[in-house]
């Protein structure tokens, strides 16, 4: 095959990806953007086990982040059933969670360019590693 075809068949390949790839761009660059999230947590040491799951709703507003985040989990959490308030801030891709939750915990972590939120915390004097990622953008 000729190298540009060989090129117009990779582009016409990649074309449905292209929206989805501007979009998450499109996140991280601009001061205000939303985003909806599955997020997962589980102890770092020891019996891991399903982690504990649910669906995260940010809003990121000039780095004061806020919104809410409701457990989803499979196995038994102490979240479950209710809607738990998200504050926090973002700066230079560091990023932390106010979890405002009976247990009131806060993760630190980082904020990714394809706006993935990875870090830690801990609850009751346990260890949690804490993964966030983009389920869609409004």
């Amino acid at each position: 095959m000729k190298p540009y075809r060989t090129a117009a068949l990779a582009l016409l390949l990649a074309a449905p990806a292209l929206p989805v790839l501007a979009a998450q761009s499109m996140l991280i660059h601009s001061a205000v953007w939303s985003a909806t999230y599955v997020a997962a947590y589980q102890p770092t040491f020891g019996r891991r086990g399903v982690p504990f799951t649910g669906t995260m709703t940010l809003r990121f507003n000039h780095g004061i982040i806020s919104g809410t985040y409701v457990s989803d989990s499979v196995r038994p959490d102490p979240l479950r059933g209710r809607t738990v308030l998200v504050s926090g801030g973002v700066s230079h891709g560091q990023i932390h969670l106010i979890f405002q939750a009976p247990a009131n915990f806060t993760v630190r972590g980082t904020l990714a360019e394809d706006a993935e939120i990875s870090g830690s915390t801990t609850i009751n004097r346990q260890i949690f590693s804490f993964v966030a990622r983009v389920k869609s953008v409004p």
